[in-house]
Order: C-alpha cells, then sequence, then structure tokens
C-alpha cells in the first residue's frame, strides 16, 4: 500500500506536475474543471506549517498532526453542475451558464486531474479541450463552455440539441446530423439558421464552426433533400426562409463567459458565447420573409448587462443595432468584407465581436446579453474605455463608427490622391472629384450609411483668398448656444375687472432685465397698445416693491418670490396705486368661536388713481367693486360670473378717463352690488383705519409723502359666500420646479439653432490658423461650412459638455429637436440636388446627472411595430412618443425618409405599371397576391421608407368601378375608399369616397385632401391588357389592416359632376398582415347576426303570428284546442320575434346602420306584441260585458300586428340585400296563407 504523502508533499508534486504541463500545453490538450470552493480547502491544507519535528517526529505523532490538519474529503463537483437542466438534456451533463472562473471554478492540466483524482477520487469528471483562438490562432484557450446548436429537421419538425466545439469543422456537423436523425449524408443539407431565417448553405465540410460564424445556442436547419414537395421541387430548391408554421424551438439554457486567469497555468477559458445570456429561443412559428426581420415583440428587445459603469458602452451600441442598415448588414455574410490588412484597423476583430453581438440581440427572446467579450476586444484596442470608469457615449460611437468602417473597408490598398483646391472650377464639379477621391480610399458599409459631406470655405482676411474644400463628416457635433436663460412664473391682474387672474411661465434671459421679462409677458398676454405691465413682488401678502426701472437685473429675483402684474392704462398722469390688501379673520387654536385679529392673507391687487381729480369713499367703494367683480358668483349657483358678464371696460375708457377709474368707463354703470358696501378700511397718514362703509362723499385725503393708498377690505365667511377667492389665495412662486411640459413647449433653443450656429461663419481660433498659400503665411481666415451631401442616417451630437482650464461643465439645456419631418432641404448648398432632404429620428442616447457620475440610456424606436422603447441597460420598457423629448438628449440617430417628388413618383409608377405584371413585382413592389380570386383583383404593397407606402391595387376591366377601402373596423360603413373607373372615351377616374351610411346619399366625395386618407405625392391609374391598375401612395406608420374590396355594377359608372358613386355589385372584406404580406377573408360575425336576425323576426312575426291567427280565426269549433294552440302559437311567435328584435338591436351598435324606419316599425310591432301578451293575461271571462270590447281590441290590434310584419320582413330583406331568393320564398308562404285565408272565408261566408 503506497504511503500517504504529507501537504508539503502532494503541493511539490501538483507544482512539479503543472510546470511540465505547462511548457507542453498544445490544441487538443484536455484540462478538467474543480470546484473552486473545494480547491480552496486543499489550498489551505497544503500550505499549512508542519509543526512536526524531524529530530523527535515518530509516525504516531505524523499521523496525529496530519489528522489535525483537516485533509479535504472526496472531490465533489457538484456545485458546478446543474442537475435540472442534466436530467432532461440528452448533452450529459450540463454546467451553470453563470461559472466564472477563478470565483466557481479552477482548471487543471489532465496530469495534475488524474494525479489529484487519484489522492482523493470524487467527480464528476468535466473534461474540456485546448483550442486555439484568435485572428493569428495562436492563442490557446479553454472551451469551458462547447456550443450547443438546435438542430431543425426539415420537414418532419422533429429537433435534437448537441454540444460541439467551435473548432469542429461543418463535416463533422453534418455526421452527428445524420446519427442522430438516421440519414446518410446524401440526404441531407445544412444551414445556417439563425433566427429561425436561412442565411449560408454550410457546404464547406472542411470549414470549422467557428469559422462559419455559428453562435451559442443557434439554431441549424438539417433539410432532407430527396422528398419531394408540392409542384416537384425538392426542399432544397427553396433558397429562403421555411413557412412551416409548426416549427418551435425548445428553451435553451444560456451560458455566460468566464474571465480571468488560470489558477493552475497561464491559460484563460473561453466561453463559446463570449459573453452572454443566450437568449431564450421560444418562438412559435418561423418568420416567412427572409434577410432582417425585424416585426414581432420578441425581436430586437434584448437588453444589454452593465458591466461596471458600461451605460456609456450599452446605449451606443443599441443605437447603432438597432440601425436597420447594420442590422441587415452584420446578419448577413459580411465576413468576406472584412479587411484583415488594413494597418489603420484591427484586424477585423471589432467588426466580428460587434457582428456576433449584434445578432445575439437581435435573436428571439429577450433575456439580457453580457457584453464581456466585446469589451474586452474593445478595451485592447482603444484602452482609453478599458476598466469601469464612465466614458463619453459619443466618444465610443466616434471610435466604433471609424474602428467598424476600417475594419470592414473594402479598398484593400488604398491609394495616394492628392486633391487639387477649387481654383475657380464648380462646386459640383469640385464636390464630386474630392468624393470620388474618398471613396477611392473609403468604401465600406459605414460609408454607404454614415458619412456625408460638407463644404468648407475659408477666406483670408488680407489676400481675400478663398479656398473651398469638400471633406466627408460621420456625424455633426452641434453647439448649444449657452442661452442662459430661466423660467419665471408670474400672476397677471387686472384693474377693470375684465379678466380673472391668470398665470403666465415665460423663458427670459437668466442675467437679463426687467424689460426682458415685461417683453416676454406682453406678448405671452396679448397686451393692448393703450396697456401696460406694473410688476410688483410680493411677501408676506403685502407688496413688497414695484419694479418700475426697466433696468433691474433679473438676477435679483429669487426663485421662491412671489411676482404680480398689472394691467394699467398706459396714457396715465400723477398717480398713485390703490393697494388693495386681503384680510381674514384668524380662530383661536383651541376655541373656533374666539377670533384672534384679521390678518393679510392672499395677493394684493393694485388699481392706479389720478391725483388731479377729487376722490370720494365711494369712489374707492367703486373701484374695489371693479376689481373684485371677476370672483364674484352668481346668485343662487355658486357659479363664477366673470367680469365681461358684469363689467366691460373699454379701451377708450382707459384712454380717455382723466382718473383711471373702470367705474367711469362704459360698463361702469352696470355693477351688480353697488348697493352693498365692502368692508373696507383705509390706512391714512398717520396709519390709522378710516371705515369707507360710512360717508360715501366724503372726500379722502392721498398722501403726499407715499405713492400708494392702502386699503384693507376684511373676508367674512358671508363675504366669502359672494366671491369666488381661490384666484387670488395661492400665488406660484417664480420658478416652477416641475418637468418640463410636453404639450407645449416655447424653448428658445432648437435644433435647427444649432445647425445654424454650426454652419455659421465665424473666424478661426488663433490656436488653429490657416495657412495661406497666396500670402504665405498663417492667417485667422473666417470660415464657413455648408452641408453639400447628406447620409442615409444622420447622426447628430449635442455638444453639452464644455471644457475649460479649471472646470468641466454640462449644459441642460433643453433643445426642442423633431421626431418627425426634420427638413434639411434648405440647409444643403448643392443647388443640383432639388430633392427635399426630410429625416426621422428612430434613436437617440441620453445622460443624466452631471458629467463624470451621469447615467446613459437609449431611447429607440422599432420601426415595424412604430412604437418607443427605453432602453436603460438589461431593462427595457415601452415609453409614449411624447417622452422621447428631454433636456437629457445627447447623441440623435436620423433616418432619411425617401419621399419622391410629383414628377419623379408619377414617372415612376408608370414606368412601373407598363411593364408585365411578373415585372411589376419583380421590380418594385415586394408583396403581392390574388387577395379576390373571383374578381381577379391582386394586391401589390411595400414600405418604401419609414412612414411610406406604396400600393398597386389591379382588376379585369369590365366597365364598372373597382374599388379598395381602408375600414377602422372591417365594416363599409365608416371606411374610406380610393375607387377607379375607366370611361367609355378611355378617360380614367381614380377618387376618394366616405362611406358614412348604407345609402348612396350617405356616400360623400372627398375633394380636400386633408379630409380623406393621408396620400403622398402622386398617385396614378392606367389600364393595360385589359386589366385596370390603380396605384396610390400613403403617408402613415402603418396603414389600416381591415381592407374592403368592391366591384361595382357593369355600365353604371360615377358621371360628373357629382360623380355619384351607385351601390357596388360585389364586396369582399379581409385583414392583411403587412408583416407577412399574408391576407385572410373575413367572414364578419355580423354577417350572420344578420341572418339570424332576418330568419328570427320572419319566422316570429311574418309566419307563426299570422298561423296563429288563422287558428283564432278558423278553428273555434274544436273548443278549447283551439284556444291552446292559438296560445302556444303566438307565445313561440313572440318569444322568436322579441328575440329577432334584440338581435336587430345588437346590430344597430355594432354597424351604426342608419335605417330609422326598420327600426321604428320594429319598436311599434314589438310593441303591438306586448300589448297582445299582456291583453291575454288580463282575458275577461266570456259572460263579462266587456268581453266585447276586449275581442275587438285584441282582434285589431293583432291584425295591425301581421300586417306591419309582413311589411317590415319585406324592408328588411330589401335593406339587408339578401337577394330575390328571400323575397320570392317569403312571398310563396304568404300566397299559401292567403289562398288558405280565402277559402275559409268563403266557407264560412256560404255556410252564414
Amino acid at each position: 500500500m503506497a504511503r500517504k504523502l504529507t501537504p508539503e508533499e502532494e503541493k511539490q508534486a501538483v507544482r512539479d506536475i503543472s510546470v511540465a504541463a505547462e511548457a507542453q500545453t498544445k490544441v487538443g490538450d484536455t484540462f478538467y474543471l474543480i470546484t473552486q470552493r473545494w480547491w480552496q480547502n486543499w489550498l489551505e491544507y497544503v500550505n499549512q506549517t508542519s509543526i512536526v519535528n524531524d529530530e523527535s517526529s515518530s509516525e504516531h505523532q505524523g499521523a496525529v498532526n496530519l489528522s489535525a490538519l483537516k485533509k479535504p474529503s472526496c472531490i465533489d463537483n457538484s456545485d458546478l453542475i446543474d442537475e435540472a437542466v442534466s436530467e432532461d438534456s440528452a448533452m450529459g451533463i450540463e454546467l451553470h451558464d453563470t461559472l466564472v472562473e477563478g470565483t466557481d471554478y479552477i482548471l487543471l492540466p489532465k496530469e495534475v486531474w488524474n494525479k489529484m483524482h487519484s489522492w482523493y477520487g470524487g467527480g464528476p469528471v468535466l473534461a474540456r479541450k485546448v483550442i486555439n483562438t484568435g485572428l493569428s490562432q495562436t492563442e490557446l484557450s479553454v472551451e469551458v463552455y462547447p456550443l450547443r446548436l438546435e438542430l431543425h429537421l426539415m420537414p418532419k419538425g422533429d429537433r435534437s440539441a448537441i454540444r460541439m466545439s467551435k473548432k469542429e469543422t461543418i463535416g463533422e456537423l453534418h455526421r452527428k446530423a445524420c446519427e442522430i436523425f438516421d440519414l446518410t449524408p446524401k440526404q441531407v443539407s445544412i444551414w445556417d439558421y439563425f433566427s429561425h431565417q436561412k442565411h449560408a448553405l454550410m457546404n464547406d465540410m472542411e470549414k470549422t464552426l467557428d469559422d462559419a460564424n455559428i453562435q451559442m445556442d443557434q439554431d441549424i436547419l438539417v433539410e432532407v433533400i430527396n422528398i419531394k414537395l408540392e409542384g416537384g421541387l425538392s426542399s432544397n430548391q427553396e433558397n429562403g426562409s421555411m413557412n412551416n408554421g409548426s416549427l418551435a424551438a425548445a428553451t435553451s439554457h444560456s451560458s455566460i463567459a468566464t474571465s480571468g486567469g488560470l489558477s493552475a497555468s497561464k491559460y484563460s477559458s473561453r466561453n463559446g458565447n463570449s459573453g452572454s445570456h443566450f437568449q431564450n429561443l421560444n418562438t412559435e412559428k418561423a418568420y416567412g420573409t427572409s434577410g432582417v426581420s425585424t416585426r414581432g415583440a420578441i425581436c430586437g428587445l434584448t437588453g444589454l448587462l452593465n458591466l461596471g459603469n458600461t451605460c456609456f458602452m450599452n446605449s451606443a451600441i443599441q443605437c447603432l443595432v438597432h440601425t436597420p442598415e447594420f442590422a441587415w448588414y452584420f446578419r448577413e455574410d459580411y465576413h468576406q468584407e472584412i479587411n484583415r490588412q488594413n494597418p489603420l484597423g484591427m484586424v477585423g476583430e471589432l467588426a466580428l465581436a460587434f457582428g456576433d453581438l449584434l445578432r445575439k440581440l437581435w435573436a428571439p427572446g429577450r433575456a439580457p446579453v453580457a457584453p464581456r467579450l466585446f469589451k474586452s476586444k474593445l478595451a485592447r484596442f482603444a484602452p482609453q474605455f478599458s476598466g469601469c470608469s464612465q466614458h463619453d457615449s459619443q466618444e465610443l460611437l466616434a471610435f466604433l463608427l471609424d474602428g467598424l468602417h476600417e475594419d470592414l473597408n473594402r479598398v484593400k490598398h488604398k491609394p495616394y490622391i492628392k486633391s487639387r483646391d477649387a481654383d475657380g472650377r464648380a462646386d459640383e464639379e469640385v464636390a464630386d472629384e474630392y468624393w470620388a477621391n474618398h471613396i477611392a480610399r473609403n468604401d465600406s458599409i459605414i460609408v454607404d450609411v454614415c458619412q456625408g459631406q460638407y463644404k468648407s470655405t475659408l477666406v483670408c482676411p488680407v489676400c481675400n483668398k478663398v479656398s473651398v474644400t469638400f471633406d466627408p463628416f460621420m456625424y455633426l457635433s452641434l453647439p448649444l448656444q449657452f442661452t442662459a436663460t430661466r423660467s419665471m412664473t408670474l400672476t397677471i391682474f387686472t384693474c377693470d375687472g375684465s379678466a380673472l387672474p391668470a398665470a403666465y411661465t415665460l423663458t427670459v434671459p437668466k442675467h437679463g432685465r426687467c424689460r426682458d421679462l415685461v417683453q416676454a409677458l406682453s406678448n405671452a398676454c396679448s397686451l393692448q397698445f393703450n396697456e401696460k405691465l406694473l410688476l410688483a413682488e410680493i411677501r408676506g401678502h403685502l407688496i413688497y416693491r414695484f419694479l418700475e426701472d426697466p433696468m433691474i437685473l433679473l438676477s435679483t429675483i429669487k426663485e421662491d418670490n412671489h411676482l404680480t402684474a398689472c394691467k394699467i392704462p398706459k396714457v396715465l398722469k400723477k398717480t398713485k396705486f390703490l393697494q388693495l390688501i386681503h384680510r381674514r379673520e384668524e380662530q383661536g387654536i383651541g376655541n373656533a368661536q374666539s377670533p384672534v385679529g384679521w390678518k393679510p392673507y392672499g395677493t394684493p391687487l393694485v388699481s392706479p388713481i389720478s391725483c388731479d381729480d377729487t376722490i370720494t369713499r365711494s369712489d374707492i367703494q367703486q373701484i374695489v367693486h371693479t376689481m373684485l367683480s371677476p370672483m364674484l358668483r352668481t346668485k343662487g349657483s355658486g357659479a363664477m360670473t366673470t367680469s365681461n358678464a358684469s363689467v366691460v371696460a373699454s379701451n377708450e375708457s382707459h384712454a380717455d378717463s382723466s382718473i383711471a377709474d373702470p367705474t367711469k368707463g362704459d360698463g361702469g354703470s352696470s355693477k351688480p352690488m353697488l348697493s352693498e358696501k365692502l368692508p373696507l378700511q383705509l390706512v391714512d397718514e398717520n396709519n390709522a383705519c378710516i371705515d369707507l362703509t360710512v360717508g360715501d362723499d366724503k372726500v379722502v385725503k392721498l398722501s403726499l409723502s407715499s405713492m400708494s393708498i392702502l386699503v384693507f377690505v376684511d373676508w367674512s365667511q358671508k363675504l366669502l359666500a359672494s366671491y369666488d377667492t381661490k384666484h387670488i389665495e395661492n400665488l406660484p412662486e417664480v420658478c416652477k420646479h416641475v418637468h418640463v411640459s410636453k404639450k407645449a413647449r416655447n424653448e428658445p433653443l432648437s435644433l435647427y439653432t444649432c445647425l445654424e450656429a454650426f454652419l455659421r461663419e465665424e473666424p478661426l481660433v488663433p490656436e488653429d490658423m490657416w495657412y495661406c498659400p497666396q500670402c504665405k503665411e498663417r492667417r485667422q481666415a473666417s470660415k464657413k461650412l455648408d452641408l453639400w451631401r447628406l447620409p442615409e442616417v444622420l447622426v447628430i451630437h449635442l455638444k453639452r459638455f464644455s471644457y475649460s482650464r479649471s472646470m468641466k461643465h454640462k449644459l441642460d439645456t433643453f433643445v426642442n429637436f423633431p421626431i418627425h419631418d426634420f427638413d434639411l432641404t434648405n440647409y444643403v448648398a448643392n443647388e443640383n440636388n432639388t430633392r427635399r432632404q426630410i429625416y426621422e429620428l428612430y434613436a437617440l442616447t441620453n445622460h443624466y446627472g452631471s458629467m463624470g457620475s451621469g447615467h446613459y440610456t437609449a431611447h429607440i424606436k422599432l420601426l415595424d411595430e412604430n412604437r418607443w422603447y427605453n432602453f436603460d441597460d438589461s431593462h427595457i420598457s415601452p415609453i409614449n412618443e411624447e417622452d422621447v423629448k428631454s433636456a437629457a438628449a445627447y447623441v440623435l440617430f436620423y433616418k432619411r425618409v425617401t419621399l419622391l417628388s410629383d414628377e419623379e413618383s408619377a414617372d415612376r409608377i408608370l414606368i412601373l405599371l407598363k411593364t408585365t405584371t411578373e415585372g411589376l413585382s419583380q421590380l418594385y413592389f415586394a408583396v403581392g397576391d390574388h387577395v379576390w380570386s373571383s374578381q381577379g383583383f391582386i394586391l401589390r404593397f411595400v414600405q418604401a421608407a419609414p412612414n411610406v407606402w406604396n400600393f398597386v391595387l389591379s382588376a379585369p376591366s369590365t366597365n364598372a368601378y373597382v374599388a379598395i377601402g381602408f375600414s377602422p373596423n372591417g365594416n363599409m360603413v365608416g371606411s374610406t375608399a380610393v375607387v377607379g373607373w375607366v370611361e367609355s372615351g378611355g378617360t380614367s377616374n381614380m377618387k376618394q369616397y366616405f362611406l358614412g351610411g348604407q345609402q348612396p346619399s350617405l356616400v360623400t366625395l372627398i375633394q380636400t385632401p386633408t379630409q380623406g386618407l393621408p396620400f403622398g405625392n402622386a398617385s396614378t391609374m392606367l389600364v393595360q391588357s385589359g386589366r385596370i391598375y390603380i396605384a396610390f401612395q400613403l403617408l402613415t406608420a402603418q396603414p389600416g389592416s381591415r381592407l374592403i374590396y368592391a366591384v361595382g355594377p357593369v355600365g353604371r359608372l360615377p358621371q360628373a359632376p357629382d360623380f355619384r358613386l351607385t351601390e357596388h355589385q360585389d364586396k369582399i372584406a379581409t385583414s392583411l398582415n403587412y408583416a407577412s404580406g399574408q391576407f385572410q377573408t373575413e367572414k364578419r360575425p355580423e354577417s350572420n347576426l344578420r341572418r339570424i336576425h332576418g330568419l328570427l323576426n320572419m319566422l316570429g312575426w311574418g309566419i307563426l303570428i299570422p298561423i296563429g291567427v288563422m287558428v283564432a280565426r278558423y278553428m273555434r269549433k274544436w273548443d278549447p284546442l283551439w284556444f291552446y294552440m292559438h296560445a302556444v302559437t303566438q307565445s313561440i311567435g313572440f318569444i322568436l320575434g322579441l328575440i329577432g328584435v334584440m338581435c336587430g338591436f345588437v346590430l344597430d351598435g355594432r354597424l351604426s346602420a342608419d335605417v330609422p324606419i326598420h327600426k321604428a316599425l320594429g319598436i311599434v310591432i314589438i310593441s303591438f306584441g306586448c300589448l297582445q301578451v299582456l291583453a291575454l293575461l288580463i282575458r275577461p271571462d266570456k259572460s263579462s260585458k266587456v268581453r266585447k270590447y276586449w275581442n275587438w281590441y285584441h282582434f285589431g290590434v293583432g291584425r295591425a300586428l301581421v300586417f306591419l310584419a309582413v311589411i317590415n320582413v319585406f324592408y328588411g330583406i330589401h335593406l339587408g340585400k339578401a337577394g330575390s331568393s328571400w323575397n320570392v320564398g317569403f312571398a310563396a308562404f304568404l300566397v299559401v296563407l292567403f289562398v288558405i285565408t280565402l277559402i275559409m272565408e268563403i266557407r264560412i261566408w256560404c255556410r252564414e
């Protein structure tokens, strides 16, 4: 038996084996995972210092000491195993998804593992292979997480999951797939089935899965190619996505990248997914369109984990990933465009890392992705972004765009081209030359999408030498004009009682003066030419000061101050200001009946008084009445009455009155409460209070030293009942701390203003002077930029961060940027470019907080869903479009909207229409199908750009109109239709109609563009090869999916001048899925309900009720049998008819049908039926004297009911357009009843 080793001997043995293994490690060697917990226990065991003395040691002592060192038990790797997954997995043992090397496990070379396992035993054994990584394929790493692939066998639909190394070949994948599904290699064709779409046929058997860009948890399509499909085509002839709606991918379990060094060796572990939680591939169907599919709620809504202050990176990545052109490009096979020889690039590693990350973010599912591999690549090539510090998102974006461009530059060998100056040549020629030179050296997807060109003009201030160059740009960095503004809130009062107080919030220069505030307030309140504003600062419910000096600095007004403004006449001389101070009685705390005294409250009011006139106490009463009149309650209602109803103070009264008293104007004679005096007290020069309720004719002596007359109004409970004083009680502060209004923003800074500042001519700074080739010296030239060529995607950077020698500053200025219709047409200097330059916002990054410790998020619009989302690292939530704008907006992403001019649209569509039907679909329109086979209707449509949809409807030309209607609910009523027809002379007509009802008079011709569908620049119509083609363009984010097609009667076309639309001959309603192009004929539930409504009413009122009448008339000799038969028949008829009428009311609510006569007749009929039922219940005895009258009533109402019911049934058949069969059938029944009735009446007549 081998001697047990001491801890020191174990440690030395492991060390020696590790050193030897490290020197000989190569690709294909095996490493073993061992739990970090057990490994740490073993390290503590072998690193303890022995207390055994060599001279006095014995075997017994050694045994005692060894036992005291707590030797670890057997190896236990169970905490690395995901038992729940392993039990259900056919792939064997599965590790937990989130294992991290150095934290959860360490890697041991095979020799070390064998030795440790021989000492301690245990397990389970977790072996992993060494592979080569990196572009040079010289770096070694252990593949801890091999690729997990989901195999889909088509057309059977079977599935199986396997594990394979990234370094295994496609041939090995073929072999394993054949073994799993029991197939031969000749039967199998394998496809890269990423995101359930066919991408590339994997037929290069020597190519590794890594080279084929296969990702963790990726779907692989195993297609059996010798099974014949419908039409004789084998399945491998379909080069596109599968249309099997039953295909479903099983839920896959994710893995997360390992990081950190290897404890026992220098080799790092490798995760097949390189740092991400893999998405949950759980979708119910495969997508039916090829290429990039951004439709569906499960795609494009994957977040990015924050790895430690990486929100700056996450926000920029999400914006780039959701750029449609990039999403398309990086999900296709872009590897052939990688430029590995470009010295300015990153040998393709940045592009590969970004492409892998983009694929994961667009995969189905929403499990957040950890971008560890991408960040490591980023830190490798841009060390400034390494670590966990916060960085500028725009700086990262600039690096990414430039790095991706260099990695994907199609120009392998850049030619040297020397640019020439303009030297008087035409700008168009010079610009094209510069752009051609640029493309000769720079040609990539980044250039195709993001690069534009601007014109730079330099003028020497000395010799006037003009230098014109045309330079490319990747983005525009727009300066934020430091407006230094502030918001101020004031309340405006009127002295003439013409309006209630109103608060205004204004934006004024922060370092402005009172004149700026007065000017802004005058514009906001529409101040009249003969009025002016008097500003006052309120403190403690008293006027602290009047701000009459226009040069007072606004900075002296604090944010918590309260300001008011009073409208007063402009032409005033020698005036004083009456200050009306409101007071109310303060109550004691313990006893509500014990008043403490009168104390000021509310907002003082101001009115001017002329010093030249004699002022009596009644005049002051009148002035105060006028000032308070807007708050006067109407007697008996408690509602407020405005001053317009009680006081009319015209502008002329202000101008002509010698006293600024509104009561002496036109409206002064109409004051309603002159007889009721207000409890006013005037403060005289000695601060004594004078009661103004007595001595009306006494003259008020005005103080010569004071410019104000102080008057108190004491508000008792009785007086408060007559006035609504809420308008003067709560005066807002100067600065309201509220979020910027989303409904009405009047900010002074717009995105256009920033752009104009960027393009404005300005001198160069002294540090950046220009060398004038004519002066041969550096000059401080003036520089002017102009936009010349705009890219498909325009990236705009708002320069919020400013730097100075001593500080860094962030501007929180709100920039009002357009979301739709960002029109740059007038900013493009290229005069030959006549096309409108319209852009639409689809993404932006936001920065919140201070410069060094803020947080980045992204707002992104999924274009196919037409919905905005907030991407906050791993958290994604939908937002409203109005929430997109904020003062945090930092980098804006705009996409060009392609709008053709009227002539271009018409010419283009006409050219397309003149091609064959097949050529039409191939040239332009992406989706088309026979939407109405019986009538030969074909609809083609395509989304040409965001908010731009093109439609072409074609149908046989049969001398009848054809129509397509867009309905909000699938009904014809309420829909808007495009109708086209060709007259006998060949003249084509296309018009819009609104179907307001079922009657022809309610179908109205739409004559103004604002009333109909949102038509684009052009619409046209053409007849060719016996078919009518109606082409039109809709400017909308998503057209209505409920479409109605109709064809008119042959030979009955709308005629001038009113073009009245005749009734259609036939129609069909469909629902269209714009994402897949599939349509479905709608069988409206109302159609069944209409049929039930007609049948029940016909059977109940039109058949059973008349039969019941005949039973009562002709079967009386079989008493009492006739009575019971009559009662049962009438009851069943009544119940069926009642249900039919109820169905009619339901139909009326759903269809909003305009059938008043039909509805009125139905109500009368059911009323008669109810009367008959009631009459039956109160039927008098035969011996009663009133029985005779009851019989007359019962017979008369019953016959009237039958007569109205028959008429209404025929009228309902007509309204419902049920057809002649219904009329013939019901009429035949009535004829039979009539014949029977006639025979019975003749028999009765003969008998009598």
